[in-house]
């Protein structure tokens, strides 16, 4: 005997069936009961059916609050075969299917907790915190990512950090040719120039930000109130007489919006536009350090350390059909970034400085960088660029002219395969210098290099110097001429740099101190001397 699915008989087997009348009518009754039974039972209400059973409840999927616990993917669904439809004229609800064995059980398992002040410990009660500021730290709630590329980067949605690395390690020695100045005579030693950190990124929507931070030993203020870079002047207030001399570790911090390719507002402590060398960034230096003529130039001007900068606001853009035309313009304090305010400092002055600098890519664009590491085999490269900067150093209560200070020069950089050249020519016209003084000069730099393709050797070759005429200065000339071999052992991120300068004056000329150069303002008129530097630089 086999039992159907709601427990009535169906089927007879294993037993014969009987072939007599009464027999067939007993069987036919029977029937016909079954079949009023079922039609009863069709008629009454769902919930009478008591032999089903409660219909099962739909099932509550709960969610957990906190931060969600990532899943494994589900298991693909097992295919049952179909329940017999008992009631075809009644729909009903399909049953919830059963837990595959795949699932995590409703209640996780207790993960062991770490020794308090482990790693996971710690990792633990970091996420807890940004947890509960998830609308500050992760505004889009999207996942981030880490990875190196030209330094270490991280993202998290729209908002992108990088992370650099500058160390300059070097050994350098000045040698005077003649009667060396008393005491100490020749002056050699080790140092660390630079251990630059720096922070940039971009934050959403077309906003980018930058953080510079210096810790290298670059000598600060006291070398300058040993040799002031203002030829011997005293001066109540700032400026290019009597810079700040800003050496404390906060070197550039400004924000920046893209408006349009071609304009860009960036605003706070800046790198104003100058000559070409002086926009090129250490670490893609074709010597150890700067000329001496951008060392004269950037005296000159706010805020040179190694750069020139200031507080203040720069427009730029790029333009044309290539991007081949770049522009800038900077209105800044004019006082060299020094770190107490100007509206609380009385030896600031009111007027603001400008400079402004256009560059053109009239061939394959180089872009501030030297040596021909990062050039193509048999393609030419060049770029022309122009620049300005005035500042009216005034001083009121009682009112006083400090000077007008003008700056302005070209430059140019070309390239083929491995062959390379940068060159400027620049003029100073100093009024008023402290009230009555006049000053001119001229500064000129022409620097040639070869790097040899497939090898990383390079030589350069550098010849540099200013010429001045005026009350301050007198009339006379200093110059260099450099020879440099560099090795790369990875670009400009690992290389190793080796160079010697002659310094020479004529009778009239002077040597201005750079301590990030290495440049000794001791050599006057008509002295001479030598300058070796070894440099190993290793730039993440």
């Amino acid at each position: 005997m086999r039992n159907g699915p709601r427990g009535g008989i169906v089927a007879v087997e294993g037993l014969p069936v009987p072939r007599s009348p009464y027999l067939l009518r007993m069987a036919g009754l029977a029937i016909g009961l079954t079949v009023l039974v079922l039609a009863v039972s069709l008629a009454a209400p769902e919930t009478a059916r008591a032999e089903d059973g409660p219909l099962p409840a739909p099932r509550v999927i709960k969610r957990r609050t906190g931060t969600p616990t990532p899943q494994a993917p589900p298991a693909a669904p097992q295919a049952y075969p179909a329940a017999p439809q008992a009631y075809p004229t009644a729909p009903r609800l399909a049953p919830a299917p059963r837990p595959l064995p795949s699932l995590p059980p409703e209640t996780p398992a207790p993960v062991p907790r770490a020794p308090a002040g482990s790693g996971a410990e710690i990792q633990r009660s970091v996420d807890a915190y940004f947890r509960g500021d998830a609308p500050l730290v992760a505004p889009t709630g999207l996942p981030g990512m880490a990875a190196y590329e030209q330094g270490f980067r991280f993202r998290t949605g729209g908002f992108r950090l990088r992370l650099n690395f500058t160390f300059q390690t070097r050994y350098e020695a000045f040698l005077f040719d003649d009667t060396a100045p008393a005491p100490g005579g020749d002056l050699s030693g080790f140092s660390l120039p630079r251990a630059t950190l720096r922070l940039s990124g971009t934050a959403e929507p077309n906003f980018r930000y930058y953080l510079e931070l210096e810790f290298g030993n670059h000598g600060g203020p006291r070398a300058w109130d040993d040799l002031r870079g203002c030829l011997g002047c005293k001066s109540a207030n700032l400026g290019p007489d009597s810079q700040s001399d800003s050496f404390d570790p906060l070197r550039e911090a400004w924000i920046e919006w893209e408006a349009l390719q071609i304009l860009n507002v960036r605003a706070g402590l800046l790198r104003t536009p100058t000559a070409r060398q002086l926009m090129v960034r250490p670490e893609l230096q074709q010597f150890a350090d700067v000329s001496l003529a951008s060392a004269w130039l950037g005296l000159g001007m706010p805020g040179y350390t190694d750069r020139n900068r200031d507080y203040g606001v720069m427009l730029h853009g790029m333009f044309g059909m290539r991007e081949e035309f770049g522009w800038m313009f900077a209105v800044t304090n004019g006082d060299g970034g020094d770190s107490v305010r100007n509206v609380i400092d009385q030896r600031s002055s009111d007027n603001l400085a400008y400079s402004a600098r256009v560059n053109w890519a009239f061939l394959n664009s180089l872009g501030y960088q030297e040596g021909a590491v990062g050039q193509v085999t048999r393609r030419w490269y060049g770029e022309l660029g122009a620049w300005a900067f005035y500042y009216a150093d005034r001083l009121d209560q009682p009112h006083r002219t400090l000077g007008d200070y003008t700056r302005y020069g070209l430059d140019a950089a070309l390239g083929y395969g491995g062959w390379s050249m940068t060159a400027g020519y620049a003029r100073t016209d100093d009024e008023d210098v402290l009230g009555v003084n006049d000053d001119e000069s001229s500064a000129w730099l022409v620097q040639l290099g070869h790097h040899f393709v497939g090898t990383p050797w390079e030589i350069a070759a550098r010849w540099s110097g200013y010429d001045t005429q005026g009350d301050l200065t007198g009339d006379g000339v200093a110059q260099e001429i450099g020879l440099g071999i560099n090795y790369y052992l990875n670009g400009h991120g690992n290389k190793m740099q080796l160079d010697a300068s002659y310094v020479d004056t004529d009778a009239g000329g002077f040597v201005i101190l750079d301590p990030y150069a290495g440049y000794n303002g001791r050599v006057q008129s008509g002295e001479s001397a030598w300058l070796l530097r070894f440099q190993w630089q290793l730039a993440l």
